[in-house]
């Protein structure tokens, strides 16, 4: 049996962007319906095991890549999106990358607007900078050894009250202490009227000259406007299947912010699972910070035993001998602020089809972090590092690091991974742009997104903050012309 709903607007899709459209929306006086694929999550479950919450919190259990399968891609399933299992970093969008996006047209508002409600976005997501004591060993070691190479590190925001540091961060907070999407902008929608509806999987959107019509699994809504907020892969996907959109480029210029892990071996003991993870920002090599082309920040993520082990290149008894030295192991990555584009589209059974690999610039810019990285690790006291590329697996000296220049860059040789893809349907002013600059889809009258699939390019930093900010806007761009 068919359920039949209806709302004046319709969103699909409850993660950073999703809910803050949705809560703008109603709070605007407009009836919203919030749709989530996912389940809600109740944080009282979760046992901080990676063995059953990546399965439940991430989309395909954590093991969704690209089609040859070599990058990973993590992304959030359920209600609130990756901000349920993200580490908590609250960074801004970067003032000349919005200045760089405003000059093609691709803000839903003009640059000091979009700072300003970055910042508002900043104060309802609680963002603080990390106290002293609560970074951790890993961390510390990342700060010092940059500093010993005069390289410039930051402390980071997160929006988290202050914790246990129990670091299991990326697998659900059990003690509710991350001030995600729920806290930030469900929570008011939800007050003002909002409707949500979990395990509400949308397969197909029509519009007519009246309205819309959201199909699902066992549901229909009609509604006046639809708010496509289903992530990077998740968005494209949809708006392709439902014959939406005028744009050729709708799934065609997706970013991945592909990540390199480098991990190191300490004397000493370094318990990098524990602490508050991502506490320190290394930005000397980030030159899209002061609106230079390209480049990368460096950051140390949670490190439970899982996700270490998937950091060390190799298979079997390589990763084995390496994860006997746990205890003693750091780990960092480098984030890439990635020019080139890679494509997705619907696979066999509706599953995700997506080609990405990093071009030669980006590819240089990668080797490039990698070197920077595994240097600051030697500068820290490391006794040997462990790189992600299969045909040189550590280093042990400064000499040895240039041996990195050799080393091939293919597919399968080198461990690369992603957790902000963005950039799908991305916004401009240009025609050919999928998307305008106030958030509708061409080609559409009633079809809108509010996703970190709008960017233009990479952000560069961590999203969270960003697609708050465009989902946002775009619901306030909505709510402004439904009244007028």
């Amino acid at each position: 049996m068919t359920a039949e709903l209806e709302a004046q607007v319709c969103v699909i899709g409850s993660g950073a962007g999703g809910c803050a459209a949705a809560s703008e929306l109603q709070r605007g006086g407009f009836d919203t319906l919030l749709l989530e694929d996912g389940p809600h999550h109740d944080p009282a479950s979760f046992d901080q095991r990676e063995s059953t919450m990546m399965s439940r919190l991430y989309a395909d259990g954590g093991l969704r890549t690209t089609t040859n399968q070599a990058v990973g891609i993590i992304s959030g399933r359920g209600l609130g999106g990756s901000t349920t299992h993200n580490t908590g970093l609250a960074v801004p969008p970067p003032i000349a990358v919005l200045e760089a996006w405003a000059r093609v047209g691709g803000l839903p508002a003009p640059v000091e607007d979009v700072v300003g409600c970055a910042d508002e976005v900043m104060t309802r997501l609680g963002a603080r900078s990390v106290d002293a004591d609560e970074i951790n060993a890993n961390n510390r070691l990342l700060a010092t050894g940059a500093e010993r190479l005069g390289v410039s590190s930051v402390v980071a925001q997160h929006n988290r009250a202050r914790c246990s540091g129990c670091g299991y961060c990326m697998i659900g907070c059990a003690y509710n202490l991350k001030r995600n999407a729920l806290f930030a902008w469900l929570e008011d929608g939800v007050r003002a009227g909002l409707a949500v509806r979990t395990g509400a999987r949308v397969e197909h959107i029509r519009e007519t000259a009246r309205g819309c019509v959201v199909r699902g699994r066992g549901f229909q809504v009609r509604c006046d406007q639809v708010v496509v907020a289903a992530s990077a892969i998740g968005t494209p996907m949809l708006l392709r299947n439902s014959g939406l959109g005028s744009s050729r480029r709708i799934g065609r210029t997706l970013r991945l912010h592909p990540f390199a892990p480098v991990a190191a071996v300490f004397d000493d003991p370094v318990i990098a699972w524990r602490g508050v993870p991502q506490s320190v920002l290394v930005t000397g090599g980030a030159r899209f910070l002061d609106g230079g082309r390209g480049g990368f920040i460096l950051m140390a993520g949670a490190a439970g035993p899982g996700a270490m082990a998937a950091f060390v290149s190799g298979h079997g008894r390589e990763v084995t001998d390496v994860m006997r030295a746990y205890p003693r192991l750091a780990a960092a990555g480098v984030l890439l602020h990635d020019e080139g584009c890679g494509t997705v589209s619907a696979g066999r059974g509706g599953r995700p089809r997506i080609r990405y690999w990093p071009d030669r610039h980006d590819r240089n810019g990668i080797r490039d972090g990698i070197r920077l990285l595994a240097r600051i690790w030697l500068a820290a006291g490391a006794r040997r590092v462990l790189l992600p590329f299969r045909q040189l697996r550590e280093v042990a000296s400064e000499a040895e690091v240039s041996r990195l220049d050799g080393v091939a860059f293919r597919p399968h040789d080198v461990s690369l991974n992603s957790v902000h893809p963005q950039g799908s349907v991305s916004m401009g002013a240009d025609p050919a742009a999928a998307v305008r600059p106030d958030g509708r889809l061409r080609g559409t009258r009633r079809v809108w997104v509010a996703d970190g699939s709008l960017f233009p390019g990479s952000v560069g930093v961590p999203p969270q903050v960003a697609i708050m900010t465009f989902g946002a806007l775009v619901g306030r761009s909505m709510v402004a012309e439904m009244k007028s």
